[in-house]
């Protein structure tokens, strides 16, 4: 399991975002409050944000965040009024490197899932039949993160809102394999809205919150898998999907 965040208001540098808070997802990488299947995310980690143009960038490491000396720098000079990051402990037999490294893009959107699809050597064929050429094409390592990235992809493209999607997305893994152990923990955005997705298939839900003005991020609205300070944040329930921008109440949905 990872943990993750993302936020979406006043333009931040990355610093606030990643490090500052007092329960950052810097500090979380090894000082995390609600993880159940690991100890410790040293395997990685990423951030994603927008330029001036609304382009997605993405800045991704191997190491443990708390390893990489360029965040001093990163962390002073850039800025954004959207970040997503991500910080990594792997499943067990999945693929390291750059390329399982969150979060995934595909312009305009930023991905980052926690959690895993369970059974997934026996799901993986089934999910090959059903993506498009052009999304097996594009896919870049072989981790169930992107994989369902890319089924959400399809089924974005198919009905053409995230939230839809990502209902979609999770419909589909409990066809293909309704059996088996699935955490779905998704946020994802166009740099401008938050879309998220908190669910399970015979497991407890992994924790996701939300919060709008909280003491680190005054000027903005935030997602993360813990709260990163001691404001008003309210947990997503469980089985439900969230909208939340700037300057609107947060949307929430039963699955």
């Amino acid at each position: 399991m990872c943990r993750i965040a993302a936020y979406a208001g006043e333009p931040i540098s990355l610093h606030r975002f990643l490090q500052q808070p007092p329960h950052s997802l810097f500090r979380q990488s090894w000082a995390a409050r609600e993880m159940r299947d690991a100890a410790v995310n040293a395997d990685g980690f990423g951030v994603g944000w927008y330029d001036d143009q609304d382009r997605p960038a993405r800045y991704l490491n191997t190491v443990p965040v708390w390893t990489d000396p360029n965040l001093a720098d990163l962390g002073r000079c850039l800025r954004s009024g959207c970040w997503i990051g991500n910080v990594r402990s792997a499943t067990d037999g999945m693929q390291a490197g750059y390329a399982s490294t969150q979060p995934f893009c595909a312009p305009p959107w930023l991905f980052v899932h926690n959690g895993y699809l369970g059974e997934f050597t026996a799901l993986r064929p089934r999910l090959n039949r059903l993506l498009p050429d052009a999304l097996q094409g594009a896919m870049a390592g072989t981790t169930d993160s992107e994989y369902l990235f890319s089924l959400w992809q399809m089924q974005q493209q198919r009905l053409g809102h995230p939230l839809a999607a990502l209902a979609a997305t999770a419909q589909t893994i409990q066809t293909l394999a309704p059996r088996a152990k699935h955490l779905l923990s998704i946020t994802v955005t166009d740099g401008r809205v938050l879309y998220a997705l908190r669910h399970a298939l015979n497991a407890p839900a992994p924790s996701l919150y939300h919060a709008a003005a909280t003491a680190s991020w005054p000027g903005g609205v935030a997602v993360a898998s813990e709260p990163v300070d001691a404001a008003d944040w309210q947990t997503v329930p469980a089985h439900a999907l969230l909208e939340l921008a700037p300057g609107h109440q947060a949307q929430l949905t039963p699955l």
